[in-house]
């Protein structure tokens, strides 16, 4: 790991490379035909094996390694250049998250009195979706004024915002979404070979005249962020390139000849450097980069993941830990960090605390994977020293598998200590043919929702971590792809409904697959375990809500007597024969005393020469009784209330 906290020097961003794993050998002799030994390297595909300092390579010649495999061995021959809680309710609702405290980016932050909204791209390139932070400063009577705006880059994707202590962190990177016509075009950014982070601290102390006392870009392609507290992470992938070089023959000398000019590199060349206020070095040293113990002199390997820890309020104040593996994505509490990847139909682990610094742990291994009907990092927790994690075995198959993992740290290593279905819990998750749509974990419980015809909601006990159960079953029409826990043993879904008439009876085989009807939203009662009950639901037909799959998109206001949810939904209407779109917010109320989920009202607005298309991104505030809904790129305000009057767009 690497700490700096001042930087010189120049240095120019290197492009990435994006390759697929395997194992790759030396091809025979070429060109001349000279007889020498072929050069022969293997590319390490993702590896379980604990990482460290290998006792037989450095990391910088692992790293060679794996540029002369992509660069000769893959090719053939190159050119050499590539490249919930029960405190005080709030007034305001903010970013919803998995772990308590444990912040996430979205593109609308909100502190009680102004209001941060990033712009999100339109397809026609309308002036008012320039690429920029709008700061709103709400009135008197929750109305909204414009006082700044901060202009970004445009060729650069927005990932997010964090606003903490009166910074504001606003996370872009490169190739991200263009107009139609830009992305055509012969000079469109789309085939722009740069991949690089960026992060601009800006001071909102004075919210009118916002400063940028810092601008940071780092070399790689984020993966995820979160933050706790002033400390900023980020996860990164990079791959270096081997600028220079001289081309590459066949033959064999000319491989080796290449080779050696590879391992002459300067090694501060080949890793990602940080740039602050225009001032650039190396994010860290080559040979301090962690590697599979078990690497040998002729393996190789060239992503490189950075983890990176960032002061907010210091931002030239950093760490960073390199590991030369891959990762899809990440699981983050407090104190850990669990990184994961597929290999093969099984999925790796690596750990890395938080609690001093950024420090590796260990890496473990799951059979099966994490698919792609629900969040992935949904399907993780952490409890009282143990990891957990649902996992599928057979994603395309007719009868797939499903896993709950319980693993423990056991030196450099996680081991798996209990797992379902096992020979004393044989009960399958899910009946044949289901797929999962949606895992929470919550306390000493682990909520499960499979579906092909129907919805069954299954109850994983894990009191005991090291031998849990299913404790009980639910099965209704349709499915949830979200699940939002609440205090008193109450759970809300958002989902799918199905056509009721398409679900066969009990013993039959169903003759058509059943068709999504519309957005429905339960709300459960899980206070006994062994007996869940739904309590209500709602359904919107031929209706669809982006919190489905982001729950950034559901807002949530802890009241004195339950909660307020907000979400945007997208619906097609028939009018004489024509189509079109329709978008809307739903407001609903659960109390939690009587148990009751109800529907207040929607906010909706005229909707003539819409420019933004699709819901995904749509957000919403909550402040006491009144509600913004952010639609695309504009801000619009009513009261909590049926059919309530609105203000805006601002």
């Amino acid at each position: 790991m690497k700490s700096k906290s001042g930087i010189d020097g120049i240095s120019k961003c290197m492009a990435v490379l994006i390759f697929s794993t395997c194992v790759i050998t030396a091809c025979s002799s070429g060109d001349g035909g000279d007889d020498g030994d072929v050069l022969q390297l293997s590319l390490t595909s993702t590896s379980d094996v604990p990482l460290g300092q290998s006792p037989n390579i450095s990391a910088s010649q692992y790293v060679k390694n794996g540029l002369y495999i992509i660069n000769v061995q893959q090719r053939g021959t190159t050119s050499g250049n590539g490249g919930d809680s029960a405190a005080a309710s709030p007034e305001f609702s903010s970013t919803t998250t998995q772990v308590e405290g444990v912040d996430e980016a979205d593109r609308i932050e909100y502190d009680g009195e102004y209001l941060y909204v990033a712009n999100l791209p339109t397809w026609d390139s309308q002036p008012e979706a320039e690429n920029r932070v709008r700061i709103l400063k709400r009135q008197d009577d929750f109305s909204l004024d414009v006082v700044a705006n901060i202009p970004l880059e445009s060729e650069h994707e927005m990932m997010g915002m964090y606003l903490h202590d009166e910074r504001l962190g606003v996370i872009t990177r490169k190739f991200g979404y263009y107009p139609l016509v830009d992305a055509v075009a012969i000079t469109s950014p789309w085939n722009s070979p740069d991949n690089d982070t960026k992060i601009q601290f800006i001071d909102v102390a004075s919210p009118e005249t916002p400063t940028i006392p810092h601008k940071i870009k780092i070399d790689g392609r984020l993966i995820s962020s979160r933050r706790i507290g002033n400390d900023l992470y980020l996860a990164m992938q990079y791959v270096p390139s081997a600028d220079n070089l001289p081309a590459v023959g066949n033959s064999n000398s000319s491989r080796e000849a290449y080779y050696r000019r590879l391992l002459e590199l300067d090694n501060s060349s080949l890793v990602p450097n940080i740039t602050i206020n225009e001032q650039s070095l190396p994010l860290y040293n080559l040979d301090d980069c962690l590697v599979p113990e078990n690497a040998s002199s002729k393996n190789g390997h060239v992503q490189m993941l950075s983890l990176v820890k960032i002061n907010m309020s210091s931002p030239s104040t950093y760490s960073a830990l390199c590991t030369i593996v891959e990762a899809e994505g990440l699981f983050m509490t407090h104190n850990n960090m669990y990184l994961h990847a597929t290999q093969g139909n099984d999925t790796v682990i690596h750990k890395v605390s938080l609690e001093n610094g950024i420090e590796y742990q260990a890496t473990g291994k799951v059979r099966g994977s994490f698919g792609w009907n629900s969040s992935p990092q949904l399907k993780m927790s952490e409890r009282d020293g143990y990891f957990m994690a649902v996992t599928t075995e057979g994603l395309l198959a007719d009868n797939p598998e499903h896993f709950l993992h319980v693993l423990t740290q056991q030196g450099r290593k996680l081991e798996e200590v209990a797992s379902l279905p096992n020979d004393d819990e044989p009960s399958p998750i899910g009946k044949p043919g289901e797929d999962v749509y949606a895992v929470r974990f919550l306390e000493d419980k682990a909520y499960v929702v499979t579906f092909e015809q129907v919805d069954p909601l299954y109850v994983i006990d894990l009191s005991d971590a090291e031998a849990p159960f299913i404790s009980g079953e639910l099965t209704i029409p349709g499915f949830s792809s979200y699940l939002h826990p609440m205090e008193n043993g109450l759970l809300l879904g958002i989902g799918q409904q199905v056509i009721g008439a398409n679900i066969p009876e009990a013993g039959e085989q169903p003759m058509t697959t059943p068709v999504e009807d519309g957005m429905k939203v339960s709300l459960f009662d899980v206070l006994d375990p062994e007996n869940p009950i739904l309590l209500n639901e709602y359904v919107w037909s031929d209706t669809y809500t982006g919190a489905e799959y982001d729950y950034r998109a559901l807002s949530v206001l802890k009241t004195q007597t339950g909660y307020r949810f907000a979400l945007p939904s997208e619906s097609w209407r028939s009018d004489e024969g024509t189509f079109s779109l329709h978008y809307a917010l739903q407001m609903l109320e659960v109390d939690s005393e009587e148990r009751t989920l109800s529907l207040v009202g929607s906010i909706d607005h005229q909707q003539d020469n819409e420019n933004y298309y699709g819901s995904y991104d749509d957000r919403s505030v909550l402040h006491n009784d009144h509600i913004y809904y952010l639609r695309g790129n504009k801000v619009y305000h009513a009261l909590w209330q049926q059919e309530p009057p609105i203000d805006g767009p601002y």
